[in-house]
């Protein structure tokens, strides 16, 4: 095992794979990427429909639970997290999305983060892109990312995007030039019918270079510092310590809520904490793990008379789709999770859009068993065909924090987030579902709608909507933001991802991310591991 390296990446996630592809390049960089998971080379990641099983598998996802949440009944709220060579690109819905330019704009003006405006971050997201449609300034081809049109659309997807339209949403025509103001079908990371996952796509074109070492199986401990210079990394690989010297820079791509954790037990992170976990500061670093934000959820569903996916217990119907699939990489098991999405605003005074509709082809009524117990008035989503309109609230005031439960790096992080800390977002949400009844009754869609899901009163009292969304609320599965990139003293990176008060590491991943986007974040971890390549190559040491 090689005990030497440029640069040694933490995490295989999105930004880890490309981060490893990019600097791997340079044939003259010996590069090292360490992840704990295994190849996530399975049938299930690559076939799309293979979706909720490999959500499900604890070999895949690393299946946290945070802390309980005061806001939502003192839940403790299951958060997914991808496990394994691509990350979260290997168990997502595969959205492709974004954001707006205003997100970005809005980073590089408001915030601090100079050189992130839209028009100079896009060039990095056309430059990752292998775009399957029609040639545009919007779009790149070529690159190691598959990127397509949905090959499986189901036409109820169609009925949604009119009845968006007769209630007085715009058509986008192309949502990926910056503006989602309105409703439109999305694209996928897939490449001819099958997942293109960030280790696909980035990755497995570079395994045969010499100059790179990718080692799963390797648990990241810490980064190890001379004075406040790092100069390696210490893993876990068969039981067995293992140091790596690191001659350039380390890399840590482990994502939102493992980076922080990882920072922290290198001592760098809030002195406090770290001094009570028995940690030598490096580096007071207050911010590393605050920040942490996410986008709340929750479905509004209903029956319908066509057939969607999640009734797919007809063997001769499952052995057409397979056969489809086989021959022509078509059907149901090349469809996507989200078919079509819509952006709306809670408050009609708003500059831009709040919140985001995903219109899924089928639904599911665990959360709402759950809620109702016993007396469960909610149909069987097994045996009832049935569609969603999942609503997010995509600009969340609350914020929570990522903590240490203690220096053992097998130990899960704390994830101290209280969804509807701030009552707006609670209100912002609601409000939120209640105009997604104002889609299911429009024209279009109306005469498709059997009857209702979840909820069972859709036309429920604002205290029954307030009941449901503590009760019942997910994530959007975005978090960001416990490393916060910034011009400004606090910030824990600065504006080319080199963390402030050490020498020697750069974060690339969803953690840098200083306000969330109005997107689902593949993509944009995509963006910040390229950008995060190209800031190494022009800073060798």
């Amino acid at each position: 095992m090689i005990e030497e390296a440029d640069y040694v990446v933490c995490g295989g996630g999105s930004a880890g794979c490309v981060m490893a592809a990019r600097l791997s390049e340079d044939p003259d960089k010996r590069v090292v990427l360490l992840e704990i998971g295994d190849a996530n080379d399975r049938l299930l990641v690559d076939v799309p429909a293979g979706l909720q099983m490999v959500v499900a598998n604890q070999e895949t996802n690393w299946m946290y639970f945070t802390e309980p949440d005061a806001t939502q009944n003192d839940r403790r709220v299951f958060w997914s997290a991808g496990r394994g060579l691509g990350g979260g690109s290997a168990i997502n819905g595969m959205v492709y999305i974004r954001g707006t330019t205003y997100d970005y704009d809005h980073w590089s003006k408001e915030l601090g983060c100079t050189g992130w405006s839209w028009d100079e971050v896009l060039p990095y997201f056309k430059k990752s892109e292998d775009f399957d449609g029609e040639d545009g300034p919007s779009h790149g081809k070529g690159g190691p990312l598959g990127v397509s049109q949905l090959r499986a659309m189901h036409p109820l997807a169609y009925s949604f995007m009119d009845a968006c339209k007769e209630v007085g949403m715009g058509e986008v025509e192309d949502y990926c030039a910056g503006d989602i103001d309105g409703t439109f079908v999305n694209h996928a990371t897939q490449r001819n019918g099958k997942r293109c996952s960030a280790a696909e796509g980035f990755l497995k074109p570079a395994m045969s270079r010499p100059n790179l070492q990718v080692i799963t199986g390797a648990m990241v401990d810490k980064i190890l510092f001379e004075s406040n210079r790092a100069v390696g990394v210490r893993f876990t690989y068969n039981g067995k310590s293992r140091d790596i010297r690191v001659n350039g820079e380390v890399i840590l791509s482990s994502g939102t809520i493992q980076t922080p954790p990882l920072l922290m037990r290198s001592g760098v992170g809030p002195g406090a904490h770290l001094q009570e976990r028995g940690i030598d500061v490096v580096a007071a670093r207050e911010q590393v793990g605050k920040n942490l934000h996410e986008h709340p959820s929750l479905p509004n569903s209903r029956l319908v008379y066509e057939p969607t996916y999640n009734v797919r217990n007809n063997p001769l119907i499952l052995a057409r789709e397979g056969l489809k699939y086989l021959f022509t990489r078509r059907g149901w098991l090349a469809t996507a999770a989200v078919h079509a999405m819509a952006h709306v605003r809670s408050d009609p005074d708003l500059q831009y859009p709040d919140i985001k509709y995903q219109m899924l082809p089928f639904w599911a009524d665990a959360n709402a068993k759950g809620y109702f117990g016993a007396d469960n008035p909610v149909p069987d989503s097994a045996k009832n065909f049935g569609i969603t309109i999942g609503v997010n609230l995509m600009t969340p005031n609350s914020r929570g924090q990522i903590l240490l439960q203690d220096t053992d790096p097998a130990s899960r992080p704390m994830i101290d987030y209280r969804i509807y800390e701030d009552p707006a977002d609670l209100e912002r949400m609601r409000k939120g579902l209640k105009f997604a009844n104002t889609i299911f009754e429009a024209p279009a869609l109306a005469p498709h709608i059997k009857a209702t899901a979840f909820p069972p009163d859709p036309h429920q009292s604002d205290e029954e909507w307030d009941n449901q969304l503590r009760a019942c609320s997910a994530t959007g599965l975005h978090p960001v933001g416990t490393c916060r990139m910034g011009n400004d003293p606090e910030a824990v990176v600065d504006t080319q991802l080199r963390v402030n008060g050490v020498d020697g590491v750069r974060i690339a991943d969803c953690s840098i991310i200083p306000l969330l986007p109005s997107a689902n974040t593949n993509a944009p971890a995509i963006m910040i591991g390229e950008r995060c390549a190209d800031f190494v190559h022009g800073n060798r040491r």
